[in-house]
């Protein structure tokens, strides 16, 4: 009786020597797949590095200050980024991406919606997976986990105010005034109309024409100011929302013939235009924060990641730059470039 107690107690010590040792064998194996987590889940256990996928809306070289910003969080948090740039700004284009994402092992995506109410079913598939934030340009209506980027419609009152002023300053009362941008269904868009029609839009003498769209050609971009020239010899004012419309403008106007020829007032911060802003020939830009849409993206997905709260608006805030503040933007900037 007293041997069969012993058998049976070093039976049992053994399984359970052989029960740990198989657990310690199973949690050193190199590359050991940590289990899946919810999306908005905290990080599992084991330091895992997050990867995040970043998606502009187009190639303009306003997303290359955003892509700084990714690289400089990736060392600032210790997470891996992708940076996914369309050629064109094309809703089939950017969906191509998504359905990429989708399949690898993405922990977060970050994008600029060019068609909010097309894309929400993509986007709500996408956040069904993993935690989605939208920058740039919203996409309210989707699952995402917050918006980081401007308050387009404050953005658009600025831009109208600037010009306003620049008429102003030209003892310029009446005329009709043109926008122009690559897509009018984005949010970004519609909102700096919208923040432009309240202002300079209620101004008196003063006529809006319908938007020029050019879907982020620069070609098409230089041509329809072109067109706007010859078309409307009253023409007082042309306004660019997206980046590259602020250089096709300058272009555009500086090569005209006409004796009276337009006012500029651009959006955002490409070389070109800040040299316009410097040489006189734009009166005014609004700039936004692309590095910190890069920067904050990357920071909010680790955040939900992580299980923290995040609010839903990040405002990375505007400003407007003129002759005045120009040489103190210009020199920051050039900093956040290197």
């Amino acid at each position: 009786m007293m041997r069969m107690t012993v058998r049976n107690s070093w039976m049992a010590m053994l399984a359970v020597a052989l029960a740990v040792g198989g657990a310690a064998c199973k949690k050193s194996e190199p590359g050991a797949a940590a289990p899946a987590a919810e999306p908005g889940a905290a990080a599992p256990a084991g330091g895992k590095t997050y990867k995040f996928a970043f998606v502009t809306n187009n190639s303009s070289d306003f997303w290359n200050i955003a892509e700084k910003g990714v690289r400089k969080a990736e060392k600032d948090l210790g997470i891996k980024a992708e940076v996914f740039r369309p050629l064109k700004t094309e809703v089939s284009e950017q969906q191509r991406f998504i359905e990429d994402i989708l399949v690898q092992n993405f922990d977060g995506m970050a994008i600029c919606a060019i068609n909010p109410d097309a894309m929400t079913p993509i986007l709500d598939r996408v956040a069904a997976k993993m935690p989605v934030v939208v920058h740039d340009s919203d996409a309210p209506k989707s699952q995402r986990k917050a918006f980081v980027g401007t308050d387009n419609v404050a953005a658009g009152k600025l831009a109208g105010q600037a010009a306003s002023d620049a008429l102003k300053a030209a003892n310029i009362t009446k005329g009709k005034v043109t926008m122009f941008v690559g897509r009018i269904d984005m949010q970004n868009s519609i909102d700096r109309k919208r923040g432009i029609d309240e202002t300079l839009g209620k101004q008196p003498g003063i006529e809006i024409l319908p938007v020029f769209l050019d879907g982020a050609d620069r070609n098409k971009a230089k041509k329809n100011v072109e067109d706007a020239l010859a078309r409307y010899p009253d023409l007082v004012m042309t306004i660019g929302l997206w980046s590259y419309n602020g250089p096709c403008m300058v272009d555009a106007v500086k090569a005209s013939t006409r004796a009276k020829k337009p006012l500029i007032v651009a959006f955002d911060e490409e070389e070109e235009t800040l040299k316009a802003v410097q040489d006189g020939t734009i009166f005014a830009t609004v700039v936004q924060r692309p590095f910190q849409f890069g920067y904050q993206s990357m920071k909010a997905l680790k955040d939900v990641r992580d299980g923290k709260t995040i609010p839903t608006f990040i405002d990375t805030t505007i400003q407007k730059i003129d002759k005045a503040n120009l040489t103190a933007f210009w020199t920051e900037l050039r900093e956040l470039k290197k």
